[in-house]
C-alpha cells in the first residue's frame, strides 16, 4: 500500500445523544460506509477513505480506529480476579494491536504529508496550534438578550438598503507547530518492533463494572497489562498514542483515536459557541443549498465576535449581520427560503413565562419572512418543546374552560374566583393576554405544519430540534 492511499478499515465515532442517525447517514453518504451499526452514543462502520474524506464528518465528536468491539465482560465477584479477567478479555492477541497500529501509522503518515505541503485548510485558513485549538473550545460567556437567529435566502441578492452591515478585522493564526514524524512514533524496523511507543489508556465505564471499579482503576489495569505484552511505555502527559476504552452492560469497545482534537473542533471557528456538530445538525435538517446568509441578535458584543468569526473563515461575501429584534426582523415578507434559531436556555437562561409568553410572537415574525415552502428549525428546551407540542391539542386538554391557569382551582376551600376589584382586574388582563396568545398560536399553527423533532444532548442540558414547513394558508 502506498503512503496517501485510501485504508480500507474498521473505524467508530463518537456522536452527541440523539445524533447518531445523521453521522449514520453521514458515513454512508460521504464515506460509502458499509456494515454500518448504530448504538447510543457511537456509530461503527467500515470504509475505503483517506484521511481527507474521515476528516470531513461534521457530525462526529471524535474518531477512532476500532481495535476491537465485544459483548460485555462477566467479572467475578472477587475483585483481584476480576483484574486479571477484565485485562486479558480487553487486551487479547498482540497481533490485533501490532495491525491496528500499522494502520494508524498508515494514516499518520498520510497526515504529516498533508500538512508538510501545507498548513492551509480548504477555506484558505492557517490552521491553529495544538493550544490555540483548545482556547478556542472554551465557550466565551453569553450575554444573550434574545436568541440569535440565522436566517438563510437562497435567491436574493443582497439587501443593503434593508439594514447596516458589521463587519469585523481578520487576524492571522500562527502556523502549526510541527509535530513528531512518523518515524519518530513508531520503529521503522518493523512492526514488532514498537516497544519505544508511549501510551496512554483513556477509560469510560458505567452500569456493573462501574460498581466495582473506578475509570482510574481499570485505566491503570489495562495500561500495566499492555505495557508488560506489547512493551511500551506509559506516559500520561503527551503520549504517542492514546488508547480508548469504553465500558458498559451493552458492549466493550476499544479503539485508537486517529487525530488528536476533536473532529467537533472546527478549523475555521475563531469563537465557539453552540456545539458545532449540533449547529450542523441543525443546518443538515434545513436542507440548505446555495445560499446568501443573514445573522441577527440583538446583542453587540455577539454580533462582533459573530463577525470576527465570519471574518476568519472569509465568508464575508456571503454573510451580513444585523442588529435587530427577533420579533421585529428587517426583511421582507416571504423573502427567506430557510430560518434557523437556537432559543437560548439552560444554567444561564432559564426557560421563565416571559419566554413562553413571547414564543407564539417569535414565531410569527419567523413565518412572516419565510416563503412558502420554506424551512424553520428551531433548537427547544425540553420544556419550550413540549409547549409548542401542546400548541397542538384541543384546547380543552391546555385549560379548564378557557380559562387562563391562574384560574383554575387548585385550592378546595377557594372555589370562585376573588372579590377583591384589582384581583379580578389582574385576572381579566391575564385572560385577554392568553386570548391574544392563543390567537397568535392558532395563525402561526395554520402556517406550520411539522416534519420532524430530534432529541439531541448538550452535554448536561438536553434539547429538541424542531423542524417545520411553511405552507399557504387557504
Amino acid at each position: 500500500m502506498s503512503r496517501g492511499c485510501s485504508l480500507r478499515s474498521r473505524y467508530f465515532c463518537t456522536a452527541s445523544r440523539g445524533l447518531e442517525q445523521l453521522l449514520r447517514e453521514e458515513v454512508h453518504r460521504k464515506l460509502s460506509a458499509s456494515e454500518v451499526e448504530q448504538v447510543s452514543g457511537k456509530v461503527f462502520f467500515t470504509a475505503d477513505a483517506d484521511l481527507k474524506k474521515l476528516k470531513s464528518l461534521k457530525c462526529a465528536e471524535r474518531l477512532f480506529l476500532l481495535v476491537k468491539k465485544l459483548p460485555p465482560i462477566q467479572m467475578p465477584r472477587h475483585k483481584g480476579k476480576g483484574v486479571h479477567v477484565l485485562q486479558k478479555y480487553v487486551i487479547g492477541e498482540s497481533s490485533k494491536w501490532l495491525d491496528v497500529v500499522a494502520k494508524w501509522r498508515t494514516l499518520q503518515d498520510f497526515s504529516r504529508e498533508q500538512e508538510c505541503t501545507s498548513d492551509i485548510t480548504e477555506t484558505g485558513i492557517k490552521r491553529p496550534t495544538q493550544q490555540e485549538s483548545s482556547e478556542k473550545r472554551k465557550r466565551p460567556k453569553l450575554e444573550l438578550d434574545e436568541p440569535p437567529t440565522i436566517v438563510f435566502n437562497e435567491s436574493a441578492a443582497r439587501q443593503d438598503d434593508l439594514h447596516p452591515v458589521i463587519r469585523g478585522s481578520c487576524q492571522e493564526k500562527a502556523p502549526i507547530q510541527t509535530p513528531p514524524s512518523p518515524d519518530e512514533l513508531l520503529d521503522s524496523k518493523g512492526r514488532n518492533a514498537a516497544s519505544c511507543m508511549h501510551f496512554r489508556v483513556s477509560c469510560r465505564c458505567s452500569g456493573k463494572l462501574a460498581k466495582m471499579f473506578t475509570p482510574q482503576e481499570l485505566g491503570r489495569a489495562i495500561g500495566v497489562a499492555l505495557s508488560r505484552q506489547m512493551g511500551w511505555k506509559a506516559e500520561l502527559r503527551n503520549p504517542v498514542l492514546e488508547v480508548y476504552v469504553h465500558l458498559n452492560d451493552i458492549h466493550c469497545v476499544v479503539g485508537i483515536p486517529i487525530v488528536r482534537l476533536p473532529l467537533a473542533s472546527r478549523d475555521y471557528i475563531k469563537n465557539a459557541g453552540l456545539r458545532s456538530t449540533v449547529a450542523w445538525a441543525m443546518a443538515y435538517l434545513a436542507d440548505i443549498k446555495n445560499a446568501y446568509y443573514h445573522g441577527i441578535d440583538n446583542t453587540a458584543s455577539q454580533l462582533q465576535m459573530a463577525s470576527a468569526n465570519v471574518c476568519f473563515a472569509k465568508l464575508t461575501s456571503n454573510i451580513d449581520l444585523m442588529r435587530a429584534s427577533v420579533t421585529e426582523l428587517p426583511l421582507l415578507t416571504e423573502s427567506i427560503d430557510v430560518v434557523i434559531c437556537d432559543i437560548p436556555f439552560g444554567k444561564k437562561f432559564k426557560t421563565s413565562r416571559d419566554t413562553k409568553t413571547i414564543m407564539p410572537y417569535i414565531l410569527k415574525e419567523m413565518v412572516r419572512v419565510l416563503s412558502v415552502n420554506g424551512t424553520l428549525v428551531l433548537l427547544l428546551s425540553q420544556e419550550l418543546s413540549l409547549d409548542i407540542q401542546q400548541w397542538q391539542k384541543p384546547k380543552s386538554h391546555q385549560s379548564i374552560k378557557g380559562k387562563p391557569d391562574a384560574w383554575q382551582n387548585t385550592d378546595a376551600t377557594s372555589k370562585e374566583p376573588s372579590t377583591h376589584p384589582d384581583e379580578n382586574a389582574d385576572m381579566e388582563h391575564m385572560l385577554v393576554a392568553e386570548t391574544k396568545q392563543s390567537e397568535v398560536q392558532r395563525k402561526v399553527l395554520a402556517s406550520l405544519v411539522p416534519t420532524g423533532i430530534f432529541q439531541v444532548s448538550l452535554g448536561v442540558t438536553e434539547a429538541s430540534i424542531h423542524r417545520y414547513k411553511k405552507i399557504p394558508i387557504t
